[in-house]
């Protein structure tokens, strides 16, 4: 039997962050070859097409204080929540790329290489994580040489990475990384607590969706300074950073006279005034209960936590409900509630079974591995050990509920799955070169994938063969709606005005169109969405006040959208068959409407004609 070969010693920090820069080019050159077509095909995602947007404004002369949209649901214009800390970075990449290329290939190229980037530290971040965990086992080097493997192959792990992926999504989830990898360094590591508080406070200015992960983070570092003593330089490091960083992100993105608006979707003044409290409490703490029981350590922490709370929550009561607490209940029905990426697993498992064992696979393996890992005392003695078990149970029930938190939970149990496969494949190491490729095909995320599509795919013929519906949906047209080719028309068509169609054209509209439209999919456009929903849902051939001319015209709208193919979307359920959209759904439309476009083109684009003379 062929023996196992030497592996280097990849645990110093120089190597791990050069095995984290290999990672880093060669799935970069994956990802690049797979999706270079698309690249050039349309923006993808709705949030990709915004992001490039305002990028765009600060390199056409744009105020970075000035980020008021008009161009949505106009004359009002929109506040957005996102970070003006990504635009900024965007922007300033493609001003370099526009010294050596044009301006056009400059943006490609941004949106190529922005995503790209961030895998650096999400993999140098997974990599410390696996290191730490793997510290207490027989062959660490093998745990970092099988999570590169991992990090490498487990493409999925990549959704929100790839490129075109300009969205705030990558950038987020390498924050919470960095910050993980951070807290579950050991002793004598004096910069893993300020990481962790850095990475923290960038991360919630960038969005607030890792939120309770990160608070999580938090109340673990804290938890550790009641039993551990030594550990109180470390929180008050952590402290100093959190709030440093989270000041600092705060004064540059937000404008001065937006800095005493509360908000429960972005990092506000409540949330700002919550962290600060919550860090300088931190640091008081550290410093003046360092020699007090660990009952009088853990009051003052809790106090200090529920001080931050409640100064949170007293700014803007209405934030307990969470960050859509503002949104009008109207929207819910006919959009909201059927955002994919929002849904809990069990939804995505009655509608695409295979997706959801696949999305599920890493999540099951990483507890198995958290529960191998945890079977002698010494492991489960480590605060690595539990913190990242609470964060893996965390991210995984938040995956649950909302599919898009599935990814948080993937790399949360890389580490895991990494250590684990390396202390069995040293445990059977007498079968040579088998041994780990056995931990591997029986540990790693790609073979369970496969087992796990193969469990969906057998699932699905036995329903089918007990007469069960398979749910498998017919095959549906090509939806050209989101490509850039089908905005042509509109972008030719004058006069420049307002435009009214589905709520995920409006991001499309801004990016690729002189016009500006009434509805765009964000929370905080509760008027302009109802306004369009209004138009859309009328009677076409209402003469009246109410009827849907009527509201056009109200509103200011030049130009109406219909995409053929969204027939069968959700906001289409319940409408009267003489609304407006139904109208057009059809093959038909009033004649205040002039269809500018060809009748078979992906997006119909109608012009509204002038009122006829009295």
């Amino acid at each position: 039997m062929m023996r196992l070969p030497d592996l280097p010693d990849l645990t110093p920090r120089r190597r791990l962050l050069l095995l984290a820069l290999a990672v880093t080019v060669v799935v970069g050159v994956i990802l690049g070859l797979r999706d270079w077509r698309e690249l050039g095909l349309g923006y993808g995602d709705t949030d990709d097409a915004m992001r490039l947007v305002f990028a765009r404004q600060l390199l056409h002369g744009r105020g970075w204080w000035d980020q008021l949209q008009t161009g949505l649901q106009p004359p009002m214009g929109l506040y957005p929540h996102w970070s003006r800390l990504l635009d900024g970075g965007i922007a300033a990449m493609e001003r370099v790329f526009a010294w050596f290329v044009s301006w056009r290939d400059a943006e490609t190229a941004t949106r190529f290489l922005w995503p790209l980037l961030w895998i650096f530290p999400a993999a140098a971040a997974t990599l410390l994580a696996t290191r730490r965990l793997g510290e207490r086992t027989p062959a660490p080097h093998w745990a970092l040489a099988i999570a590169a493997l991992l990090l490498v192959f487990h493409l999925p792990l990549y959704n929100q990475f790839h490129p075109g992926r300009v969205d705030h999504h990558d950038a987020q989830m390498a924050f919470y990384l960095l910050a993980f990898a951070g807290a579950v360094q050991g002793r004598g590591k004096r910069w893993a607590p300020w990481l962790t508080g850095i990475a923290t406070g960038l991360g919630l200015a960038i969005g607030l969706e890792a939120l309770v992960f990160q608070a999580l983070i938090g109340a673990a570092l804290a938890l550790r300074y009641v039993f551990e003593t030594e550990e109180e330089r470390a929180l008050e490091h952590y402290g100093a950073g959190l709030v440093a960083s989270t000041l600092l992100a705060f004064l540059i993105q937000t404008p001065p006279w937006r800095w005493g608006i509360p908000a429960c979707d972005a990092l506000a003044i409540n949330l700002v005034a919550g962290i600060v409290v919550a860090g300088v409490g931190l640091i008081l703490v550290g410093r003046l209960t360092r020699r007090r029981t660990p009952f009088i350590r853990f009051i003052a922490l809790g106090a200090a936590g529920a001080l931050a709370g409640a100064i949170y929550l007293g700014l803007d009561r209405n934030c307990i409900h969470g960050p859509f607490a503002d949104v009008d209940p109207r929207l819910k029905p006919f959009w909201l509630d059927h955002v994919q990426e929002v849904q809990p697993w069990p939804w995505l498992f009655h509608q695409h079974p295979n997706d959801a064992v696949a999305v599920a696979a890493p999540e099951v393996l990483g507890l198995l591995a958290w529960l191998w890992l945890g079977r002698t005392r010494a492991a489960r003695g480590t605060a690595a050990w539990r913190l990242t078990g609470a964060l893996l149970i965390a991210t995984s029930a938040a995956g649950f509920v909302m599919v898009r938190a599935a990814g948080y939970a993937a790399w949360t149990a890389v580490p895991l799955i990494a250590v684990a496969a390396g202390e069995i494949a040293w445990r059977y190491r007498k079968l040579g070169v088998l041994a780990p490729l056995i931990a591997s095909v029986i540990v790693a995320p790609l073979g369970a994938t496969g087992v796990a599509l193969a469990a969906g795919k057998l699932w699905t013929q036995a329903t089918a063969k007990k007469g069960v519906p398979a749910n498998k949906a017919p095959p549906t047209p090509a939806d050209y709606c989101f490509r850039s080719a089908s905005y042509r028309v509109l972008a030719d068509a004058r006069p420049v005005g307002r435009v009214v169609g589905d709520i995920d054209f409006g991001p499309f509209v801004l990016a690729l169109t002189p016009h500006s439209t009434m509805s765009a999919p964000y929370h905080r456009m509760n008027l302009g969405i109802m306004a369009a929903r209004s138009v859309l849902t009328s009677g076409a051939d209402d003469p009246g006040p109410n009827g849907a001319e009527a509201r056009t015209r109200a509103l200011g709208v030049s130009y109406v959208l219909n995409c053929p193919v969204h027939h069968v979307n959700a906001d289409r359920v319940g409408l009267d068959a003489n609304s407006l959209q139904a109208t057009m759904d059809r093959g038909d439309w009033p004649d205040w409407l002039e269809l500018i476009s060809d009748e078979k083109a992906p997006i119909l684009v109608f012009r509204v004609l002038p009122p006829a003379a009295p």
